[in-house]
């Protein structure tokens, strides 16, 4: 009998188990004038025009939705319309399967008003909302938008007040004006202004009468709007760019009548165009978009969402205090608030102390970076308390950059640990290398280093970013790859010392397997998460130091003389018969990093790193 109970309970177990792995969402699919231009397997093409991805849209919008099967195959997805305004008569358009698992379908709104929409597959359904309406401008309507969010109905709501002081307010006006560019023309107004959209009739900029301009000049912008109150009247990025039509507002956020989002799909609607509007095709490409590290819970959230870092950095930096209710990647608004221009490029801090207090003063605008590219321990207090923190977790945590580009937060030993020059040569610590413009290839096509990719090395050539190196001179003559590099401690780069001269990475890597082979288990090259009391203290710290090399992911190009210096002091401590050099930075050594030719000890192309 019991025999007979396990056949028949452990399938439905399994089948249970399946099912309730298996979900089913409907969400928005944004697209980009360069998701458009990217479409041509069609004829007509599906993807036909840009959509923000706001569920709030203006009238006779047309809206993309996109059916999500996470665990299993779609089947046979049933789309359907479940509420809609009085006298509409909107349908669906076709539907687009983008894989086996995801389903668009197109949808326009043909009445101001709230549209509820489901899809179900089999047992599995869900649905959203949109909301259609117009657009009023900042101050149009009975009440608005300047009315409730200048400091008027609240005094700690000065939004409007902080917009104008972006570049947001004045995009129009500049452009008009003659000052923002020479090229500047009549088809740059569509993302230049407030709800334009040729195919809609939502009371945007382009629904109202304006001629462009023949001249661009200082006082075009007032003139024209005496000429034109109306369309002028949407001049410039205001709040229902990024927020959606505002008719139906009015304090009321339900049914979508006023949405926020920090989705790249709505700021890609206008920056990521052409060969000039680059910064959403290279957002796609970074590892901020594509990454599958998001989190809700309070510990990991504050870096690993995107809503949960803004939250952070609003709360005075001292952790989050709730759970977030969805996993957002870390996108354009997480790092630039669209909201307030005191920092420059918008940014949400230029401050960061690391966890033993250390606060740099000369992180520039890499600071916001920093917040979460650095330890979650202070190195010393957390190793000196090394038995009640063992733990299949025990280290620094990930994304130690920020410590070891600064050169602190590591296991000293008590020995005076020389820093190389990257941090004092930078103005903006990360930012100006990993964010070096880089543009456009020859062919038009978008450069996948630099800028906002922030990638060191493009992702689909392999080819490294050494532009960044020579950007102000600090590396004029650097070769084309980081591994090239050499580094000198007292006249040798065999820094593993195992016979072999290579770069300065290879080396690096070296030490970590040296060390790795004096860490748990001894002789091993895979070293396991500490977790066993009969470790001894130096053992911990070691392991320690080799975790923060090994998550700061640059293999020493971040802090070449520290990098090294934290490794081989590392291995004097397990092993004392190790022939190591160490460099106690207290005493007169020298330490050069240099590129493999023509000669690697030609004094014209080497780089000396001044010892403090």
């Amino acid at each position: 009998m019991k025999k007979l109970f396990i056949y028949i309970f452990l399938p439905f177990l399994v089948f249970t188990s399946i099912s309730l792995s298996q979900t089913l969402k409907i969400k928005t699919h944004g697209l980009s004038e360069r998701d458009v231009a990217r479409d041509t397997l069609s004829v007509p093409k599906y993807f036909d025009r840009r959509y923000n991805g706001l569920q709030n849209v203006g009238n006779q919008t047309k809206v993309f939705l996109r059916v999500e099967m996470a665990g299993a195959k779609l089947t046979f997805p049933a789309w359907s319309i479940l509420t809609k305004p009085s006298g509409s008569t909107a349908t669906f358009g076709t539907t687009k399967n983008l894989d086996t698992s995801k389903q668009v379908i197109t949808f326009i709104p043909d009445k101001v008003g709230t549209y509820k929409i489901a899809v179900t597959d089999g047992s599995l359904a869900d649905t959203i909302t949109i909301n259609s309406a117009l657009n009023f401008g900042i101050d149009g309507g009975v009440v608005s938008c300047r009315i409730c969010h200048d400091g008027l109905v609240d005094k700690n709501d000065p939004t409007v007040t902080r917009w104008e002081g972006t570049k947001h307010s004045t995009t129009l006006k500049r452009g008009l004006d003659g000052t923002l560019s020479s090229n500047f023309n009549n088809s740059c107004v569509r993302c230049h202004s407030t709800g334009y959209d040729s195919n809609a009739l939502n009371d945007g900029f382009d629904d109202f009468s304006f001629v462009f301009p023949s001249l661009l000049q200082a006082g075009m912008y007032d003139s024209l709007k005496v000429v034109y109150p109306q369309a002028m009247a949407l001049a410039n990025v205001q709040c229902e760019s990024c927020h959606g039509p505002g008719s139906a507002h009015y304090s009321t956020i339900t049914d979508m009548k006023m949405v926020k989002t920090i989705s790249p799909d709505l700021c890609s609607y206008c920056h990521d165009s052409g060969i000039h509007h680059f910064f959403g095709e290279q957002y796609d490409n970074s590892i901020h978009a594509i990454g599958t590290h998001q989190f809700t819970n309070t510990a990991c959230g504050l870096c690993h969402n995107g809503q949960g870092f803004i939250e952070y950095v609003k709360g005075g930096k001292v952790g989050l205090t709730q759970s977030l209710p969805e996993n957002l990647k870390i996108a354009c608004a997480t790092c630039h608030d669209p909201h307030n221009a005191t920092n420059e490029h918008q940014i949400r801090t230029i401050s960061v102390t690391f966890q033993n207090g250390y606060q740099p003063q000369n992180a520039g605008t890499g600071a916001l970076c920093i917040n979460c590219h650095k330890s979650r321990r202070d190195a010393v207090s957390y190793t000196d308390d090394y038995l009640n923190n063992l733990s299949t977790n025990y280290g620094p945590h990930h994304s130690t950059q920020g410590d070891m580009l600064f050169g602190t937060n590591t296991v000293t030993f008590g020995i005076n640990f020389p820093s190389s020059a990257h941090k004092g040569a930078t103005t903006n610590a990360c930012v100006d290398c990993h964010m070096i413009d880089t543009g456009t290839n020859p062919d038009g096509t978008i450069k996948l280093i630099g800028s906002h990719t922030l990638n060191m090395k493009d992702p689909k050539t392999g080819v490294d970013n050494v532009t960044a190196c020579a950007q102000t001179g600090c590396h004029a003559s650097f070769g084309t790859k980081f591994s090239d590099k050499k580094f000198y401690v007292n006249g040798s780069a065999d820094l593993d010392q195992n016979g072999t001269v290579e770069g300065l990475q290879k080396e690096i890597e070296g030490l970590l397997h040296r060390l790795a082979l004096l860490l748990p288990p001894v002789g091993s090259a895979t070293v396991n998460p500490i977790n066993t009391s009969t470790l001894t203290k130096v053992v911990a710290q070691a392991f320690y130091n080799w975790d923060m090399v090994t998550e700061d992911r640059s293999l020493g190009i971040h802090n070449p003389a520290w990098t090294y210096s934290v490794l081989a002091a590392s291995i004097m401590q397990l092993d004392g018969t190790t022939g190591i050099e160490l460099i106690d930075n207290s005493l007169p050594d020298s330490y050069v990093l240099s590129q493999n030719y023509p000669n690697p000890f030609n004094p014209s192309t080497r780089i000396k790193f001044s010892i403090p």
